[in-house]
């Protein structure tokens, strides 16, 4: 009974869940669904419909005046299309023209559209730069103050618009609208109402749409009087300066040449008294302040265009035009050097294009050369130039005690230049400490990384070195017994042979003492060729070691050798992107990626970041002093980062391993490097070898397993050469015999012997007249041990064939070595064989033979019955 109420009380219990459950079913019901994120709208439009104009309206027609454009601007008939030359080198050049008409109230736009864009050849670039590759199409729209430069956008007294969707202001270049191009009618309007909302700001317009939002104008433009201002290169455009336009705004706006009369100024030049523009020419003493006395007088006399070769590379620099070494080093300003590596600017073509465009143009001119001036012959020259009916000449004599104004000027002149020296100074000493901060908080990084890999890696180190040691007596063991095995093999050998010449042994290497490379401190070697035994510390070096210490070394020197050769402070070093060219130009040599194993050439500065490294300024820069007294560092470095490298691969680290590719020639895989060596060959090879593999098999003696002796052979001195033998027959489809080379019947040289190593025997190295060496004339390890069935078969069969006198049939010429006699022809070959005995013989030596001797020659059989193929 009381189990019922706990089950009425689990109903009620499950009533109310779902009561809850189905009140918020009912919930998410009426909840709306979640709305997608909407496209943000365009900003809303500030700009209003301009109201009519109340009082009088300007009535001088908007106008390019003379003084007010460059000299390589051609303008139409009624002033309102545009074109640059192109030719001479002023193509390289900006155009640039302001109008005669400014506004300093209200707000007003004019427009401008591009006729066509003019695609010049390229210009014939000097040495390799290619930064003048292509003469850029350039239009630039905007405003400037009266009298500033005629290069829109290159100083603080204007703002620009540019084609290729950017703002120029004081040489500054920031992305603010869409591009623009040819057939695109773009309008710029000029906010200066005090009560909009845009008030001193400037927009752009391009085909009656908005592609640039309000831009605030420059303090130092803000309330002054502002004029139109076209520039452009390689480009024609038409300039509509209204009252009706082109491409009509989203909203009314007037144009300028329907501005209000109060809102404008306008800009007037008075023509000459006599109807003649005046031709100056300064007469100086060279380094007398002859510049700033220039600099002065244009300033009391806007109306005068400079003709000289300072103005050129002025213009050049607000142009854009890339120089070498810059513009700030130059040894005159007279003839200051172009060395811009393009021809047209190096050559002079451009001087002589502007001397000939100035006399076409009404204006006033000063010539400035300085050594052409005093010259007669050069005056002359110049003067000839303005032989024009509509030029006065005129010569200004500036020698004598200075002005005040011009003493207050060049104090001017003096202190800047210093302060524009120290601020340099004081850079250059700002990059050098953070570059020396950079360097040591990598090194303390650096340093922290390694100790706590270090940790971990002495227990591996431990656990490799135990196990490495587990295994190599494992392996001595396992040789000791084979050895043993073969020792007591050959043992029984010899007892069945006969008895040969009595021979002396020497005793056997003693074991050579070594050294635990990994237990030595890489900075504390002394001397990297001996860190003990005679191991050198690059012992372990692999190809990608080798080849990371040599790109160390080379981009230490370039780092180095560049600043010695610039010797530039604003240029401390290569930049990362120049870094293959004048990787190239100073090695002669490529520097790629793709050998290194990696993407870019930071990643390739990364390998060897502990010789060189990359500054914040993206700029080369080595670690290590300019003087060293010894290259070691380089293979120390190395040999740390190797071990740094293989403890993070044992941790696991995949990124650690390097992809250098090998350029080196892989190992051969002929036969005579690969088959006909032995395992008591390789190791004797390695200590007494001959310095190449014998080119003639019967020369030398081989053993059971295929080795030549790696210790060498003593002589026992020249033997008499025989003539050349005749060829051997051959079965039909049998393969060829190796052809008999050409023996001089005249003695050859005595080939000096070297001395016999440990384990080889001294004098006697092969048995007089047989022709093979017997078992037992090597020791172990010699690398030449014949096998008991092929010594005694082969010495069997070479005893009776050393009585035979047939030399014809041997297809080998006579060995003129000192290992005795030739074998001759015995019955004792193996069938097919043409070296020994007839092509077809069968004995018993033949069958001897096969299991261990030289085998057939002819048929391309195996030497021997472990050996290696021929």
């Amino acid at each position: 009974m009381s189990g019922r109420p706990e089950k009425k009380q689990k109903i009620a219990e499950s009533k109310e869940e779902a009561k809850v459950e189905d009140a918020e079913m009912k919930d998410a019901e009426a909840k709306p669904a979640v709305e997608k994120p909407k496209v943000p709208e365009p900003p809303k439009e500030l700009e209003t419909d301009a109201a009519p104009i109340s009082g009088a309206k300007n009535q001088e027609t908007v106008t390019f005046l003379t003084p007010d454009t460059t000299l390589n601007v051609l303008s139409s008939a009624n002033g309102s299309i545009l074109m640059s030359l192109n030719e001479g080198g002023i193509q390289h050049l900006m155009a640039g023209a302001r109008a005669s008409v400014g506004v300093s109230k209200g707000r007003y736009m004019f427009e401008v559209k591009v006729l066509e864009l003019v695609h010049v050849a390229d210009p014939v670039v000097q040495g390799n730069n290619n930064n003048n590759r292509m003469s850029k199409n350039v239009v630039r729209v905007g405003f400037s103050t009266a009298g500033s430069s005629l290069i829109l956008g290159a100083t603080a007294d204007s703002i620009c618009f540019d084609s290729d969707g950017a703002i120029f202001h004081d040489k500054k270049r920031t992305v603010g609208s869409l591009r623009f191009g040819r057939d695109n009618v773009v309008a710029v309007l000029l906010n200066l109402d005090e009560k909009s909302e845009n008030a001193n700001t400037v927009s752009l317009f391009k085909d009656g749409k908005r592609v640039s939002q309000p831009q605030a104008l420059p303090e130092g433009l803000k309330g002054k009087t502002l004029f139109p201002h076209i520039g452009f290169k390689n480009a024609s455009v038409h300039v509509n300066f209204g009252p009706t336009p082109l491409a009509p705004l989203p909203f009314t706006c007037h144009m300028v040449q329907d501005a209000a009369k109060a809102h404008v100024k306008v800009t007037a030049y008075a023509a000459p008294a006599d109807g003649k523009y005046d031709v100056a020419f300064p007469v100086s003493l060279p380094d007398e302040g002859t510049f700033a006395w220039l600099d002065m007088f244009l300033e009391k006399n806007p109306t005068y265009t400079e003709l000289s070769d300072r103005m050129i590379m002025d213009w050049a620099q607000k142009s854009g035009v890339w120089k070498n070494r810059g513009y700030e080093n130059k040894s005159c300003n007279d003839k200051p050097e172009g060395n811009f590596q393009v021809k047209e600017l190096d050559d002079g073509s451009i001087r002589k294009a502007l001397f000939s465009i100035a006399p076409l143009q009404s204006r006033n001119y000063i010539v400035m050369e300085v050594r052409g001036n005093l010259m007669k012959d050069t005056r002359k020259e110049l003067l000839s130039k303005f032989e024009m009916p509509g030029f006065k000449k005129t010569a200004l004599v500036v020698v004598g005690e200075p002005t005040a104004d011009f003493k207050k000027k060049t104090a001017e002149y003096t202190l800047k230049a210093k302060q524009e020296a120290s601020d340099r100074a004081f850079k250059v000493k700002k990059m050098e400490e953070k570059r020396q901060k950079m360097v040591a908080k990598q090194a303390k990084e650096a340093e922290k990384k390694k100790n706590k890999l270090e940790k971990e890696r002495a227990k591996k180190l431990a656990e490799a070195k135990k196990k490495m040691e587990a295994e190599k007596k494992k392996k001595e063991a396992a040789a000791a017994k084979k050895e043993g095995e073969e020792e007591e093999q050959k043992d029984e050998e010899e007892e069945k042979k006969e008895e040969p010449e009595p021979m002396e042994v020497e005793e056997e290497d003693e074991e050579e003492e070594t050294v635990d490379l990994l237990s030595i401190d890489v900075f504390g070697v002394e001397n990297i060729l001996d860190v003990g035994a005679k191991t050198p510390l690059f012992k372990e070096f692999g190809h990608e070691d080798w080849t990371l210490m040599s790109l160390k070394f080379e981009l230490h020197i370039l780092a180095h050798a560049f600043r010695k050769d610039v010797n530039d402070s604003e240029r401390p070093g290569i930049p990362l992107d120049h870094l293959p060219f004048y990787y190239q130009k100073y090695f002669h040599k490529n520097l790629t990626t793709k050998e290194y194993g990696v993407e870019s050439v930071a990643d390739i500065i990364k390998l060897v970041s502990d010789a060189v490294y990359i500054t914040p300024q993206n700029v080369l820069d080595s670690q290590l002093s300019e003087e060293m007294e010894t290259f070691a560092v380089f293979a120390t470095l190395t040999e740390e980062a190797r071990r740094f490298r293989l403890l993070r691969i044992d941790l696991g680290e995949e990124d650690a391993k390097l992809k250098i590719i090998v350029t080196q020639a892989p190992k051969s895989t002929s036969p005579q490097t690969r088959g006909l060596w032995g395992k008591g060959a390789q190791k004797g090879a390695a200590k007494g070898s001959w310095d190449r593999a014998p080119q003639q098999p019967p020369q030398a003696a081989w053993g059971s397993k295929g080795g030549q002796s790696g210790k060498g052979f003593a002589a026992k001195g020249p033997q008499t050469p025989k003539p050349p033998a005749a060829p051997a027959l051959q079965k039909p489809g049998a393969v060829a015999a190796r052809p008999p080379a050409a023996v001089s019947t005249t003695p050859p040289a005595v080939r000096p012997t070297k001395p016999a190593a440990k384990g080889v025997v001294k004098g006697k190295g092969v048995v007089k007249g047989a022709g093979i060496i017997k078992s037992a004339g090597i020791v172990k390890g010699a690398g030449a041990v014949v096998a008991p069935a092929a010594a005694k078969g082969a010495a069997k069969g070479a005893a009776k064939g050393a009585a035979a006198a047939a030399p014809t049939k041997s297809a080998w010429p006579t060995p003129t070595s000192s290992y005795g006699k030739a074998p001759q022809t015995t019955k004792g070959a193996t069938k097919g064989s043409q070296p020994y005995g007839k092509p077809a013989g069968k004995g018993k030596g033949g069958k001897d033979a096969g299991k261990g001797s030289w085998g057939s020659v002819a048929g391309g059989k195996a030497w021997g019955g472990k050996g290696g193929k021929w």
